[in-house]
């Protein structure tokens, strides 16, 4: 299985949310969310420990630092 955590801007446009998301070899995947509504120094945490956790890629949507 392969992972990904996600950072991307909450709708309010001033917080973030973090995701993991996991991925099949046959292309099914699965979205979790791990933060919502957050400050970016803490989004920035959670996706590091979440990272680590799931060997995974840290991944920043557009419009994050």
């Amino acid at each position: 299985m392969q992972y990904e955590v996600v950072i991307e801007k909450h709708w309010s446009g001033k917080t973030y949310n973090v995701s993991l998301n996991s991925y099949e070899k046959n292309g099914w995947g699965m979205r979790n969310g791990r933060a919502f509504d957050v400050s970016y120094k803490k989004a920035v945490k959670v996706a590091e420990e979440n990272a680590k956790t799931y060997n995974a890629e840290i991944i920043k949507k557009e419009g994050v630092k």
